[in-house]
């Protein structure tokens, strides 16, 4: 792999998280208007954006993000009001920005040019006004789309936790400070010295950078010495907090441009990590003084390798477009698979190899060592190493671990247009962010997500007018909230709306003939009939419903996993949707089960209790139901190899033990013949070489080579309790 290829995967990647760092600030700042922390981390994503685009070869995408910045850079300078169709505006930009650098990670060309020049067009535009003109009933138009009059006044706040301004931290630790003074010509006349300035924040702390641009300066017959052309740029390391330097120039401030900007989190270890997203272009406008004009007069010099070969006739484009192609089919791949992780749980795991390999250089020492075997340092030895595999097992599956916050706030977006879309107001509240999910199953529930979002917004929140009858305040509000309860993570999204029409949805399934007339309509027959592919209530199609297709959906892929969807919903109260989800897709926490001498494996986190098995505290209802007194209930008792088929029909039970599981909704028992030590294991899934089995996880292969099926106890239970004989047999 070339260097090109290396920083054009360090791009893509960076990108990604550019653009999500975009749309956040875009909808914090909506709903704090301002400069203020928000704007300048905005300003920061879009201009490392444009710097490592251009650095890279995209330099349409550049242009088009240099645009971007220019816009956001009035609104630093609260020199544009920010407005709710600003920031509408300037998330279709984001989303034009994204398209291009995809379409560009595909060598295909950025955009149509028409389409490039209506949004640099339109972009210049709107740098001249205080406000982009959208209409407030229309939906944010996209780039290159003329804009219209009447901005719209209504308020849709988006409030993720706000980070905390560097301002605010401890005054004992370090900040960095970058600082730009251009000060007025006649500050002379004043009885001022920028010197004096210049050493007073030398004395608060240690300047690491200081730039003079002379560019200012006239030709020396233009020259007037008593006047100040020079500009300072410099970056100060210091412990004072930010409004002692702002009081060094308390009598000049108001008439001279004096920048601020707390940069500490640009640093690390004293060095500038935005350095590296700087061109050498870039940095050395910035911190040598040269000029745009030399850098871009040196860039029309270069030529892309390609263009040379083809130019000298040692490459036909044919061939070239082909390698190209090829490269680029590598990228996509490479940006859906991979991943960022913390260098320290790479170095954590380093350790643990280092401690394994010293445990087994031991181990081979104490078996191979002339005289006698000592068989309990053996012992010793095997323990100890034991131990460090299942940390470095446990480190493992971590590194897969990710919190829930970048989740979550991505549907933040998808909840605001959807609201936009229907001229409703929706604050969205994040609890639980800090859980940790495993990336896999991350991915496997975006889709599920992006349903319940879209069904909470849709169906259950009721437009302004509507909520303000009922009492309601206008704005609706939709949580989402995540965390973690034996061995499983919960995933909770809520609205306050008007609540499913469990009337309409009774009808609906009566006509599809799902349920009779005489049937209760619980929650669980809820959920399974608007699981239920092409099942709606809605009377027609719109872009968001009708269709029949969403809810199914989710429950389908919450089921792969091995979790559980659930629905509670009440009228005019609203609606919450609840997913059950295993911890992690690979490593499981497993009890080791002998049953007919065949080997199970359950996860731990459901059983609850395990003890010997007394036929006298069994009773039998008619010839399938049998229940087992535990704790004073009586709970269901199941025979795996008989629920399987793996034996013959009315088996009598047998077993020394029962394992009593309880999975948060049901109880029941299992009969097994032995019960072994836990194990971690490594599920695999079925599906690669067979096929889904329900009640089945996926199989693994133990210390004596023999493969055993993990059971998922959620698909178990569901698939359990379906049964006629066993549909309401806990008492």
């Amino acid at each position: 792999m070339n260097d090109t290829d290396e920083t054009l995967k360090i791009f893509f990647a960076e990108a990604e998280d550019l653009f999500k760092i975009a749309e956040e600030s875009l909808l914090r700042i909506e709903d704090c208007p301002g400069p203020g922390p928000d704007v300048e981390e905005l300003f920061r994503a879009i201009h490392t954006l444009k710097s490592g685009s251009a650095m890279v070869g995209f330099k349409t995408v550049s242009e088009c993000a240099h645009l971007i910045e220019n816009l956001l850079d009035r609104i630093r300078n609260d020199e544009l009001t920010i407005t709710k169709p600003l920031i509408s505006f300037l998330l279709k930009g984001v989303d034009f920005i994204r398209e291009m650098v995809c379409r560009s990670a595909h060598a295909r060309p950025a955009a149509a040019p028409e389409t490039i020049t209506d949004f640099k067009n339109q972009l210049s535009r709107f740098l001249d006004n205080d406000a982009i003109p959208v209409q407030a009933t229309s939906p944010p138009q996209a780039p290159g789309a003329a804009p219209s009059a009447a901005p719209s006044k209504k308020n849709l706040p988006i409030k993720p936790s706000d980070p905390a301004p560097a301002a605010d931290r401890p005054p004992d630790s370090w900040h960095y400070y970058r600082i730009n003074l251009q000060l007025r010509k006649d500050l002379f006349d004043c009885g001022q010295d920028p010197l004096i300035f210049l050493r007073n924040l030398n004395d608060l702390g240690d300047p690491t950078e200081i730039v003079a641009d002379i560019s200012q300066i006239p030709r020396y017959e233009d020259l007037i010495p008593q006047q100040l052309y020079i500009i300072w740029k410099l970056v100060l390391k210091t412990t004072a907090p930010k409004r002692e330097l702002e009081d060094i120039f308390i009598f000049v401030r108001d008439k001279n441009q004096i920048d601020i900007d707390d940069i500490t989190n640009h640093y690390r270890d004293d060095v500038d990590l935005q350095a590296a997203s700087l061109t050498i272009g870039e940095a050395l406008v910035e911190k040598a003084n040269l000029s745009r004009q030399d850098i871009k007069h040196a860039l029309r010099k270069q030529k892309k390798i390609g263009e040379i070969l083809v130019e000298e006739g040692k490459l036909d484009e044919k061939t070239r477009d082909k390698i190209v192609a090829l490269q680029e089919k590598s990228r996509s791949a490479y940006r859906k698979t991979s991943i960022r992780i913390d260098v320290n749980k790479i170095n954590y795991l380093v350790n643990l190899a280092e401690e394994i390999g010293i445990g087994l250089s031991k181990l081979e020492k104490l078996l191979y060592e002339p005289g006698h075997v000592n068989l309990n340092d053996i012992e010793q030895e095997l323990e100890n190493l034991t131990k460090v595999n299942q940390e470095f097992q446990q480190r493992v599956t971590n590194v897969r671990m990710f919190p829930l916050e970048g989740t979550f706030t991505r549907y933040l977006r998808l909840a605001r247009d959807t609201a936009c879309d229907q001229n409703k107001q929706i604050k969205v509240v994040l609890s639980g962010v800090d859980t940790e999910l495993d990336k896999e199953v991350i991915e496997y529930i975006t889709d599920p997500l992006k349903h319940i979002v879209r069904n909470c917004v849709d169906h259950g929140i009721e437009p302004p007018e509507e909520r303000i009858a009922a009492g309601k305040p206008p704005e609706g509000r939709l949580d989402f909230r995540a965390y973690q309860r034996s061995g499983k993570i919960y995933v909770e999204i809520s609205d306050d709306g008007r609540g499913l029409n469990v009337e309409k949805i009774r009808q609906r399934a009566i006509e599809q003939g799902l349920i009779t007339a005489k049937q209760p309509l619980d929650n669980d027959a809820l959920l399974e009939c608007i699981c239920r592919p092409g099942f709606s209530t809605a009377s027609s199609v719109t872009p968001m419903s009708g269709r029949g297709v969403g809810l199914d959906v989710v429950k389908t892929q919450v089921e792969r996993l091995g979790g559980i969807l659930r629905v509670n919903t009440q009228p005019a109260k609203g609606t919450t949707f609840t997913l059950a989800l295993p911890l992690t897709y690979a490593l499981t926490h497993s009890l080791h089960l002998i049953c007919r001498e065949r080997s199970f494996l359950i996860p731990i986190w459901g059983v609850v209790a395990t003890e010997r098995f007394n036929p006298a505290r069994i009773k039998t209802f008619g010839a399938d139901e049998t229940l087992y007194k535990f704790r004073e209930n009586y709970i269901p008792l199941m025979d795996i190899p008989q629920f399987f088929d793996l034996t013959r029909k009315n088996t009598p039970l047998s077993g020394n033990i029962l394992v009593f599981i309880d999975t948060g909704k049901k109880q029941f028992a299992l009969i097994v013949d032995d019960v072994l030590d836990p194990h971690q294991v490594v599920v695999k899934t079925l599906e690669t070489n067979y096929r889904s089995v329900q009640g089945v996880s996926g199989a693994t292969i133990l210390g004596d080579g023999s493969v055993a099926l993990v059971l998922d106890l959620l698909g178990l239970e569901e698939m359990f309790f379906k049964q006629p004989s066993y549909s309401g047999s806990e008492t």
